[in-house]
């Protein structure tokens, strides 16, 4: 017999008594009536800016080779007006800590983009969330907390990174050779992902700053989330629970002058610990259709109604429950399994992935 076999007879086994259902189903309902608001009318913004980014990887023994994007999309009067795209591929190694890594190298092109194309637009339209972005430490945070001399030397090297800093490119790539010369091994990967998480958040920062002092209105919306802002379940994010429920289109209740740090606590390094929680957002679940999506507005003290705004303008180009720039901009930056071959095979690169043993 098979694995699939055995999964089968196994899957039989815990038919019935499996359940995703939340519990006390009824008694969430009738909490969720009372903060249940129906969707304004559908608004044209007028100039709409949306940016995604993407990223793919193949590991070979001992390296990663790595493609990362970002795309913006430009709507004027609801129909598409531009797209711009850019790129990075290159190696990571050693290959320690390359998830974490090449997150905050999409990142960092992601909102690099974004901060492109502010001036151009009256609405920016993110894909995913900011706070979450903002709030998710990389898996080698813990190393640098505890290296005094990566931490000093990385901090000195982004000063100098702050003086070239550039839209069009990752920066701290800039600093690999200098890093390579004080740090080996996963010392190397350690500080040379902690330099290009200082660029990750000084971009956002930078990001925030001018989107808040230009007026203009930011809005992030995730297709899945795991907030418990309203703590409908004991076990079950809010996302998942409002999904299981028969709601009409609409919103709950927003949560207003949520800061990046509330939804978990985490000290930033260095300034950034006091510059990133200058911003609150407004936070909400948002259900334009078929299903429930979390939309955070970066809060403008000089706007009132701006969250009410902004839903008009989702309900405005929504299709299918989800925003029209957010698909197009999707597909245009998304990088395939055949992408990243395509690269190796540009590259000239060989190498071993140590499943060939196993026929893979």
């Amino acid at each position: 017999m098979t694995i699939r076999g055995v999964l089968i007879e196994a899957a039989y086994r815990r038919l019935g008594k499996v359940s995703i259902s939340p519990n006390g189903l009824d008694r969430i309902l009738e909490k969720v009536k009372g903060v249940w608001r129906e969707l304004p009318p559908s608004t044209s913004p007028g100039s709409v800016g949306a940016v995604d980014g993407s990223r793919n990887r193949k590991e070979f023994s001992g390296y990663v080779v790595y493609a990362v994007g970002a795309a913006s999309v430009t709507f004027n009067g609801g129909k598409p007006s531009g797209i711009e795209i850019d790129a990075d591929v290159d190696l990571l190694k050693p290959s320690e800590y390359s998830d974490s890594r090449l997150r905050i190298l999409m990142g960092i092109l992601e909102f690099k983009r974004a901060l492109s194309i502010l001036p151009k637009v009256s609405l920016l339209m993110l894909d995913g969330s900011v706070i979450g972005a903002l709030i998710r430490p990389p898996s080698f945070y813990h190393e640098v907390s505890s290296n005094g001399e990566i931490r000093e030397r990385m901090w000195k090297l982004f000063q100098e990174l702050e003086r070239i800093y550039s839209t069009d490119r990752i920066n701290a790539k800039d600093f690999y050779n200098e890093i390579q010369e004080k740090f080996s091994g996963r010392d190397y990967a350690v500080a040379a992902g902690f330099l290009e998480y200082l660029e990750y958040l000084y971009t956002i920062y930078l990001l925030l700053k001018e989107v808040r002092e230009k007026g203009k209105c930011l809005v992030a919306v995730s297709k899945k989330s795991d907030s418990r802002l309203h703590f409908l379940d004991t076990l079950l994010p809010d996302a998942a629970v409002l999904n299981f429920l028969n709601l009409p289109p609409g919103y709950i209740e927003p949560k207003y002058g949520k800061r990046v740090d509330e939804e978990k606590k985490f000290k930033y390094p260095g300034k950034f610990d006091d510059l990133l929680r200058t911003f609150e957002f407004t936070v909400s679940f948002v259900k334009l259709k078929d299903q429930v999506n979390k939309v955070e507005v970066l809060e403008l003290p000089e706007r009132n109604g701006s969250f009410e705004e902004v839903l008009g303008y989702l309900n405005f180009y929504s299709v299918s429950g989800y925003p029209y720039p957010l698909v197009e901009v999707h597909k245009s930056v998304k990088i395939t399994s055949e992408d990243i071959e395509e690269v190796i095979r540009i590259l000239k690169l060989k190498g071993i992935t140590g499943r060939e043993p196993l026929g893979e």
